[in-house]
């Protein structure tokens, strides 16, 4: 970022000014992959808008309107919805899944774990848990779980 772009930013008021060069480029890579994933969303939407009116039906004058030609391919036409939809599916939830990964900031799935944890409440929990007092029942039953993990029985 060069230094008018961060005098700008610290003009308008924006944290981002202050950032280091290392958040800013890993806040770049999360909005590369969510504006890659939303434009394979956009063109997989297309294509199968493309595809349905390149399908769809239009009998001529006297002709049926209820059956299909007999020319009709059920298989290449099953085939091609199969793998239109595979696409719509995986490229809007891959946007999906990197747009709540950029609004969170999380860059894998150890850091959204603990971002998950922290904003329901977990953390604050799992402290109150670890301060308790520990009875000694339950300390010979995780020692006993901690040696069998190390392998020392």
């Amino acid at each position: 970022m060069t230094s008018t772009t961060r005098d700008v930013l610290h003009k308008l008021n924006f944290s981002i000014a202050d950032a280091s060069p290392e958040y800013i480029d890993r806040r770049k890579l999360q909005m590369a992959k969510f504006f890659t994933f939303a434009a394979l969303s956009i063109f997989s939407t297309r294509f199968i808008y493309k595809q349905t009116i390149a399908r769809q039906y239009v009998p001529l004058l006297f002709q049926q309107n209820h059956q299909p030609p007999t020319s009709y391919n059920f298989t290449a036409d099953a085939m091609v919805a199969v793998g239109a939809g595979t696409l719509a599916c995986g490229s809007i939830s891959g946007m999906l899944m990197f747009g709540t990964a950029w609004i969170l900031d999380v860059s894998n799935l150890k850091e959204f774990g603990y971002r998950m944890k922290a904003l329901m409440g977990g953390d604050v929990k799992e402290k109150e848990l670890s301060e308790m007092k520990m009875d000694d029942e339950t300390r010979a039953l995780q020692d006993g779980l901690n040696d069998l993990l190390e392998g020392k029985i």
